[in-house]
């Protein structure tokens, strides 16, 4: 069957929407019909090279969409289930898996890396007969897409596939790096650094667990703003403040919980500067793979705790249905995140927005 995708071909390049060749689902994949996809920070990043894929490959990862076909094997979702898929193909088998962490499933690198399937082969083809991957085993800037059946999380017909969308990736890595990476519990303090799609997310859940000081710092004003819209108690603007004084001057020495957002050096280590002697910095931006960090080990003595988090430390078939009742009852503002909504056509004009630091997210609605 034919779908209309945007495939990269060259880092730093647009990225070509072009109609492509899909095969049909194989043993433990569906095929999904996207409704909507968010345009993730890791997109850009693919773009720019700072997380390598094999190219060419269609990007896009926070999806949903309507089961068209499933492949065999395959009994937990059928055609015409509504799902959202998430980043993890949920193998079941790998170390991972059976430690109940499907969010570092081994075989996410395949999809992650290397833009293919859990069975080591590829869905899609050009016109010139060349193999195209896709982001995660996902590639959801597509009308279709063939996708391990593990990443597929089934929700009600009723939920709007447009702005769930979101829960896929940013909002999952986000909210549950609150929720599940660690224990922030009622009248706790945070500082949020980087207030994009996941930042937005943690403090969501840090509104959501009960923090009654949540600090948003962000360079943009809009951004700032949104934060504040969504759950943050304040709003600080890194380009005119020393943001770590200030947030321990606010807190009494400092925040209980810090959360990195962004991916880079500086901020991870103003992260690490900003909890109290017993806090914790999580780091959930995503770095460059040489990036190195020059920490005052003097805080361990402390115990203060320097922590990551993978995709919010979620398991997506618990995770991904709280989450959706959390935005049916209004209590995750999703669609006050969502600054765009555009066409496929769109892709490369959003992506270079999301480079200068504009807006949250911007989502594409497929017809």
């Amino acid at each position: 069957m034919k779908t209309k995708a945007a495939v990269l071909y060259a880092i730093g390049e647009p990225l070509v929407i072009e109609e492509l060749e899909l095969e049909a689902p194989r043993e433990n994949e569906i095929l999904i019909r996207c409704v909507a996809s968010g345009i993730c920070h890791s997109d850009y990043s693919v773009r720019d090279g700072t997380l390598g894929l094999t190219l060419p490959a269609v990007l896009g990862h926070e999806g949903a969409g309507i089961v068209e076909a499933v492949g065999k094997g395959v009994t937990h979702v059928v055609p015409g289930d509504h799902v959202i898929v998430s980043l993890t193909p949920q193998c079941g088998v790998c170390v991972f898996c059976k430690e109940d962490k499907p969010y570092l499933c081994a075989q996410m690198s395949k999809g992650l890396t290397k833009g293919l399937q859990p069975d080591g082969s590829k869905r899609l083809k050009n016109s010139k007969g060349e193999e195209i991957g896709q982001l995660l085993a996902l590639g959801t800037f597509s009308e279709r897409a063939v996708v391990p059946a593990g990443t597929a999380i089934k929700v009600a017909s009723n939920v709007p596939l447009e702005s769930a969308c979101l829960i896929g990736c940013g909002v999952t890595t986000g909210v549950g790096a609150a929720l599940n990476s660690v224990a922030i519990t009622p009248g706790d303090s945070v500082a949020v650094i980087g207030c994009g799609g996941v930042g937005l997310s943690i403090i969501q859940g840090a509104r959501i667990a009960g923090a009654t000081t949540i600090i948003a710092i962000d360079p943009i004003a809009e951004k700032r703003q949104l934060a504040l819209d969504v759950g943050a108690t304040h709003a600080l603007d890194p380009t005119g403040e020393n943001v770590v004084k200030q947030v321990r001057k606010m807190t009494g020495g400092g925040v209980h919980f810090a959360f990195e957002a962004l991916g880079r050096k500086e901020t991870i280590e103003q992260a690490w500067a900003m909890p109290r002697v017993t806090g914790t910095a999580v780091i959930v931006g995503v770095p460059k793979k040489d990036t190195m960090l020059d920490l005052p080990v003097l805080g361990f003595f402390g115990e203060k705790h320097f922590k990551g988090s993978a995709y919010g430390s979620s398991v997506p078939s618990r995770d991904i249905p709280k989450y959706v009742d959390l935005f049916m009852s209004g209590e995750l503002k999703l669609d006050a995140m969502i600054t765009r909504r555009i066409a496929l056509e769109q892709v490369n004009e959003a992506l270079d927005q999301m480079g200068r630091g504009e807006g949250a997210r911007s989502v594409i609605g497929f017809g």
